[in-house]
């Protein structure tokens, strides 16, 4: 769209890897807020991001705003008059769809989502947000980076630890400490174990820590053998691309949902025993699916999300 002469204004929160990642793929940004924590204090950050961001709505004058989760923007562009796209996946983010919903021109939602959206602004599209940087004509796997970073293809497995300190997460926790280190401790009869963690990890475990460049981790996911983990969005990647996954929380996602039922993909588990005899089903071949395939129809069946979007973009800024 930047070739086409459309101009853009990114507007980061200065959280976890993301402006890490902006930086390393070449973006130019601004950042607009970070993350709080406590009821009281994410009153507060709602407070000052949004006014953070209004000030930057005001000086760029765009024609329209969108985001994923778009508490901030679709308040400054409903302040300033401006048509507002929020896109969303997340069912139970239930304080942050209500005080984005009645604000946003159009609420885009993957066909799969079960949430509640107003009817008159609800939008609804054949894919998942992971399809608009990791469908094919978007993203292809590099082997070669595998090998970079000391691994070979299919011989190691990706494990994800949240931190789930977000309203919508804080129920969802299924694993202790001492599950992790099972978890980890049984991962590692089957192949290298890679885990990837928002928080400290036990000493005893530490040495499996992820130390890959951000901007590489696709590449290595989609060699892995498996992913399983608390990150949602990491466990659709996974399917995407078609890596077996495995969710772990007391709380279920649309998108998920879609991948497990209709194309095998994955399996949402909400207990340490469930999630421990689903791995060990995969892993020593006992669940016969075709996940390459699995992938192929997955692919065909729903859209490039990005060129999608473009679309959406353009029919607003007529």
């Amino acid at each position: 769209m930047e070739k086409e002469g459309h101009e853009f204004l990114l507007m980061v929160k200065d959280r976890e890897n993301t402006t890490t990642l902006m930086d390393l793929l070449g973006f130019e940004y601004n950042t607009f807020g970070k993350i709080y924590s406590g009821l009281v204090g994410k009153g507060f950050g709602v407070l000052r991001n949004d006014f953070a961001l209004l000030n930057q709505v005001k000086d760029f004058a765009p024609d329209i705003t969108a985001s994923i989760g778009g508490l901030y923007s679709v308040h400054a562009g409903r302040m300033f008059g401006v048509p507002t796209i929020d896109f969303t996946d997340t069912e139970n983010a239930i304080i942050t769809n209500m005080l984005t919903f009645p604000c946003a021109s159009v609420v885009a939602t993957p066909s799969c989502y079960r949430g509640d959206v107003p009817k008159k602004k609800h939008l609804s599209y054949r894919g998942y947000h992971e399809l608009a940087y990791l469908h094919p004509k978007r993203f292809k796997p590099d082997k070669r980076v595998v090998h970079e970073v000391g691994l070979i293809p299919k011989e190691y497995i990706i494990v994800r630890f949240s931190s789930l300190d977000a309203r919508h997460q804080s129920k969802e926790a299924v694993l202790t400490r001492r599950d992790k280190i099972d978890l980890v401790r049984l991962l590692n009869e089957y192949g290298q174990v890679l885990v990837d963690s928002e928080h400290r990890l036990p000493p005893s475990i530490k040495r499996y820590e992820m130390d890959i460049p951000d901007h590489k981790f696709h590449h290595i996911l989609a060699y892995s053998k498996m992913y399983i983990g608390e990150g949602a969005t990491t466990a659709s990647e996974a399917g995407v691309l078609g890596v077996p996954w495995i969710y772990l929380s007391k709380k279920t996602r649309g998108y998920l949902e879609d991948q497990e039922l209709n194309y095998q993909l994955g399996a949402q588990v909400d207990t340490v025993h469930d999630a421990f005899f689903t791995l060990r089903s995969v892993l020593e071949g006992e669940v016969d699916i075709d996940f390459r395939a699995a992938r192929r129809t997955l692919i065909k069946e729903k859209i490039d999300v990005t060129r999608w979007m473009k679309r959406l973009f353009e029919y607003f800024d007529r």
